[in-house]
């Protein structure tokens, strides 16, 4: 009955207080003013109701009670007033449903603190227990901190192009483009799926998606980094406060260069699988409840890239070698692993059924132009960190076999399988490499963090190899699109609402650019990324009949997105981006062979002073965006024509 008549009085100091609220929004005070008025009439209003109805108290009213009262209060304001600032960063000011959210999670830590610590009789807190307390929960409580201060420092942060695509797509879904038909993407669906309810979250509260997507990410790595600590170090709040913060850096921090993209959330939800394997491993119990939920935040990460597989599979069989007749594969960890990959299945063969039947074989036949030559892959700076961290295990390896945590056999399995994902794609870009040097050094921090104090130089070796991949996220920066230099003066000259048509093999040439102007981008493809694949099929072979077919879907697609788009400006890349791409071919001489398309440009367009990287022609009427039968293979640009 206590949580019946802690609601009603909910109701009531929630009605007086929120009243309050929204008198003081509409007579203009801000946000936190507001607040704490409607807060502050509460207190005594909550106090007195709570104490002599709802939870009855017979004893006579203190002063050692009323301060736990007051406590509890802060406590619970101030994870209030978390949701509010947190909101704020996402551009929610002045909004009433913000104050709800925030008074829902108050309601909540008000009662339980209200049950535990207030007005039961046999509880006696003093200050000496609320410091006992802090200390053992010092550990958590910087980690909240810490993530409350990414949030807000990394509020504002550019995103890389792949995620402002990634939010392009669901934007298109939620207005009934069909992935993989009305758009040609070469990844598979989850992680565009995935961004859906962000993105419409994001319109119903007139907020950015993309400001959504940081303190998310940002919280999912604060509750992998608390995971991996308590397994690590569940007794001593010193080691686990390292620990958690090395996790919580190596996760959040490190990629912030290409913050968001699927290596990161991999590496997010991979980390306490790693942990909970660790725990099997040495025999512990782990409750089922924790066990499911660690598997399901898994099954997402494991399904961002199929590459991703090796993980569990690894960690698997590592435990297999080690419990040999006693290990048990039916785990709730496993079975939520696999029900997840059959539901995930059947999702994409019903909804997505166009990725196996179009875009794979496309992927199959002309996806390889994209990788890199092996000493562009291997000769990077963060091999040489992973170098390092393999030098330190070789050196001071004989710990594992008696000392160490199983979870720095688990994390050094994750590292590998990460490593083979960065080897099998063969691109040789930062953040395929991210999660190996994460996990790499997240391994060693455990370690080391677990060697006696007296063995002075593994610890400071560990110390000194730690920095490197500590201050990496300072060596690389935020993300910044070098193409910006060159492609923003065109953009600026074009109007809000037009479009504009660039035929490249680089996406960063058009994202997230075209988004930043306030354009339209005509096309269902990221990026012409078959471009280098077709250039060395024809300059150098061979060039086998499946490949010459994409090259005239390419050049038919690209007709298709002119005519219907009627683009402002149309731009074709002149310099090569890839190596596979020989020097000798032409872009513009490639779309330019179809004849509808070379005569197309010279009826509606002019070409005007070509740049170091790019061939322009500019479009000689103002009538924009047309609509026929034809054009509804592109829904956005039917949109656009009807404004």
């Amino acid at each position: 009955m206590t949580i019946i008549r802690f609601g009603l009085v909910g109701l009531v100091n929630t009605a007086i207080g929120f009243s309050i609220i929204l008198i003081a929004l509409q007579i203009g005070i801000n946000d936190y003013a507001a607040n704490a008025c409607g807060y502050g009439v509460g207190l005594g209003v909550s106090y007195f109701l709570n104490r002599n109805w709802t939870f009855n108290s017979e004893r006579p009213a203190t002063i050692n009670e009323f301060g736990r009262f007051v406590i509890t209060f802060c406590v619970a304001y101030a994870a209030n007033l978390m949701v509010i600032t947190a909101c704020r960063n996402m551009g929610l000011i002045g909004k009433p449903t913000v104050h709800l959210a925030g008074q829902a999670l108050y309601s909540v830590l008000f009662y339980g603190m209200s049950r535990a610590f207030v007005f039961e009789s046999q509880l006696s807190l003093t200050w000496s227990d609320l410091r006992r307390m802090s200390f053992r929960y010092a550990p958590e409580l910087s980690l909240v901190l810490a993530a409350l201060a990414a949030c807000f420092l990394l509020r504002s942060i550019p995103i890389t192009h792949d995620v402002v695509w990634q939010f392009w797509i669901a934007q298109h879904i939620l207005k009934g483009a069909i992935l993989y038909r009305d758009i040609w993407e070469i990844n598979p669906p989850l992680w565009f799926w995935s961004a859906v309810p962000i993105q419409y979250t994001g319109e119903l509260l007139n907020a950015s998606p993309l400001r959504l997507w940081v303190p998310m990410v940002t919280w999912g790595g604060a509750i992998s980094a608390c995971f991996v600590g308590h397994v690590v170090a569940p007794s001593s709040p010193f080691r686990r406060a390292l620990i958690m913060l090395l996790a919580f850096w190596l996760c959040v921090a490190m990629p912030i260069y290409d913050f968001g993209q699927r290596e990161q959330l991999a590496l997010i939800c991979a980390l306490p699988y790693a942990a909970l394997m660790a725990t099997r491993y040495s025999g512990r119990n782990m409750p089922r409840k924790v066990a499911f939920s660690v598997g399901f935040f898994a099954a997402y990460g494991f399904a961002l890239k199929h590459y991703f597989i090796a993980i569990p599979l690894l960690l698997e069989l590592w435990l297999f070698l080690h419990q040999r007749r006693h290990w048990q594969l039916i785990r709730p960890e496993t079975l939520t692993l696999a029900l997840c990959a059959l539901l995930y299945a059947l999702s994409v063969l019903l909804w997505a059924p166009e990725f196996f039947t179009r875009m794979l074989p496309m992927i199959l036949t002309a996806y390889h132009g994209y990788e890199s030559n092996w000493v562009m892959v291997l000769l990077r700076p963060w091999t040489i960190i992973w170098l390092f961290v393999a030098f330190f295990f070789v050196v001071y390896g004989r710990e594992l076999s008696h000392r160490t945590e199983p979870l720095v056999e688990a994390l050094l399995i994750v590292s590998f399988s990460f490593m083979l994902s960065y080897l099998l794609q063969r691109k040789g870009w930062l953040y395929h490499s991210m999660p190996v040097t994460a996990a790499l050094a997240l391994a060693m921090g455990v370690f080391a963090s677990g060697v006696n104090l007296k063995r002075w130089i593994p610890i400071s070796a560990a110390v000194v190899i730690l920095t490197l991949p500590i201050l990496l996220p300072f060596k690389t920066g935020q993300y910044h699109n070098f193409f910006r230099a060159e492609i923003d003066p065109l953009l600026s000259t074009v109007p809000t609402g037009e479009s504009v048509f660039i035929a490249s093999g680089d996406p960063m040439w058009g994202w997230p650019t075209i988004q930043d102007h306030g354009l339209v981008w005509p096309s269902r493809l990221y990026a012409y990324w078959m471009l280098p694949a077709v250039g060395h099929g024809e300059i150098v072979g061979p060039n086998p009949a499946p490949l010459r077919q994409v090259a005239r879907d390419m050049q038919d697609e690209a007709y298709l997105e002119l005519r219907c788009a009627r683009p402002a400006l149309v731009m074709f890349e002149r310099r090569r981006n890839y190596i596979y791409q020989p020097t000798s071919f032409d872009v513009r001489t490639f779309f330019t062979r179809k004849v509808e398309i070379r005569e197309y440009l010279k009826k509606n367009y002019k070409e005007i002073d070509a740049r170091p990287s790019m061939f322009i022609y500019r479009r000689l009427d103002n009538r924009g965006a047309t609509s026929n039968a034809s054009c509804q293979k592109l829904p956005w640009i039917l949109n656009n024509a009807a404004k």
